[in-house]
């Protein structure tokens, strides 16, 4: 991220020519002669980076309450079945499909197009040629993909473009954009096992909606028993982040994000009673029994009905922004998709493939008006998607007329005059209307002047 200069320069030039002397502040003397005032121009703000001021988050309250008791479009309960149908086909795809869920060698081929950019580490210098070869000859990109196995998460496991947790920037202050971090999959997640690195520090996973590198102590292998018990069994969904699984022996397993999902096998007064996937010594997974508290977790789906959208919803408005979930975090497409995991709804990781996971409604080229008025007339609250090349939002429903959104979103682009730009840092999941920050001199123009699409879910495969 860039540094504004401290301030901008105040110039005021004063010329008088007496007796063949120019005034330049020397022994010079001279009679004052009349003078312009030059126009006093604003100091530029002295940070880079400051806490918005942004009107919205003042004037809306962060509650998603009051949204989701408007909400009045509950799905059928033949539509609710054939949606968790598609949404099985596609969690369990890494299992179930007959190849690779991503092209490997294209994975491979853009792996080594990294090599040709520049990019900064955590130092702020420029990333040294021979650590990129040294990361480059990790990966052996000749003989991906080299496994064929299935697997299973036993911890979160953060999924990376590269065999490295050190980061990649494209600026030298371009924290917390760091661009190998892609994404967390969950505990009990399906996954495909398809290569190694050549130290054997990293595998090369897929999960139905991401693909890279991750730490192997967080996978194992899945047997055919453990997958088809999986595979028939009831499903129940956490709606608490961090909420405490806990074994019959009394260990804490992993904690678990909203969207987690574990095999059901029993009701207590105040728990649930699930199977979580651990390692056993040879590398293979096996199923633990433990509890969660009846709080914590929901059978899954849960239906779209307004107590649930206002529990997941005001769960997911704690969350502070977190690049590719960096730090347990979300970012725009996480938030997305986590909320409507909980209601068996499938998405992709990222917000361009979110966007194009259907047939989206396009907005380009509408006024702000006429793009009001589509989302007013065809968005589903809740179930209805905004996007604009980078970022992606949920249509929450209408205050006061305007569309009002739930998004995960870092910073607002504002400029003043001939300063550089500023960076009204926002940090964390809120809910706004498509003009959040109107009210400041935005570089960039509103959200609702960048949108582009609407997608409303769920989609038919």
């Amino acid at each position: 991220m860039s540094r504004l200069q401290s301030n901008c320069i105040l110039v005021a030039i004063t010329a008088a020519i007496t007796a063949g002397c120019i005034f330049l502040f020397s022994g010079c003397l001279v009679q004052p002669v009349p003078q312009q005032t030059a126009p006093i121009q604003t100091a530029c703000p002295d940070a880079v980076e400051q806490t918005a001021p942004v009107e919205d988050l003042r004037t809306i309250a962060q509650d998603m309450a009051p949204l989701a008791e408007r909400f009045s479009q509950p799905m059928g309960a033949e539509a609710a079945y054939r949606l968790k149908q598609q949404f099985d086909r596609r969690y369990f795809a890494p299992w179930t499909s007959a190849e690779p869920l991503f092209r490997v060698r294209a994975v491979a081929e853009g792996i080594e197009r990294l090599a040709d950019r520049t990019w900064y580490g955590e130092n702020r210098l420029r990333i040294e040629p021979e650590r990129m070869r040294q990361l480059l000859d990790l990966v052996d990109r000749e003989h991906m993909p080299s496994i064929d196995r299935p697997g299973i998460v036993v911890k979160p496991a953060f999924v990376r473009v590269l065999p490295t947790t050190r980061p990649f920037y494209e600026a030298p202050d371009d924290v917390p954009f760091d661009q190998l971090q892609f994404a967390e999959i969950k505990p009990n997640e399906p996954v495909r096992i398809l290569h190694a690195s050549k130290d054997g520090a990293w595998l090369y996973v897929e999960a139905s909606y991401a693909n890279g590198w991750v730490d192997p102590d967080a996978i194992r292998l899945a047997d055919a028993a453990l997958r088809d018990r999986l595979l028939k069994a009831d499903q129940l969904v956490v709606v608490r982040d961090f909420a405490e699984v806990r074994t019959e022996q009394g260990k804490i397993l992993p904690q678990p994000k909203i969207g987690t999902l574990y095999p059901l096998i029993g009701e207590e007064h105040d728990h649930w009673v699930v199977e979580a996937a651990t390692g056993a010594d040879d590398r293979r997974a096996v199923f633990t029994v433990a509890r969660i508290a009846k709080a914590d977790a929901r059978r899954h789906p849960l239906p779209f009905t307004p107590e649930a959208v206002a529990d997941i919803g005001n769960q997911l408005l704690k969350t502070p922004y977190g690049w590719g979930e960096m730090y347990r975090n979300r970012d725009c497409s996480a938030t997305t998709r986590d909320f409507l995991l909980a209601f068996g709804i499938w998405l992709p990781r990222n917000s361009s493939k979110q966007i194009n996971a259907g047939p989206s409604v396009p907005l380009t080229g509408l006024s702000a008006i006429d793009k009001e008025t589509r989302i007013r007339e065809q968005g589903i609250p809740f179930r209805t998607l905004l996007h604009f090349p980078g970022h992606i939002m949920l249509y929450a429903g209408l205050r006061d007329g305007k569309p009002v959104v739930l998004h995960t979103i870092w910073a607002l682009r504002a400029k003043t005059g001939n300063c550089s730009e500023q960076k009204y840092i926002i940090g964390r999941t809120v809910l706004t209307t498509l003009e959040a920050g109107k009210e400041l001199p935005l570089s960039k123009g509103t959200l609702l002047d960048r949108l582009e699409g609407m997608l409303v879910l769920p989609v038919a495969d």
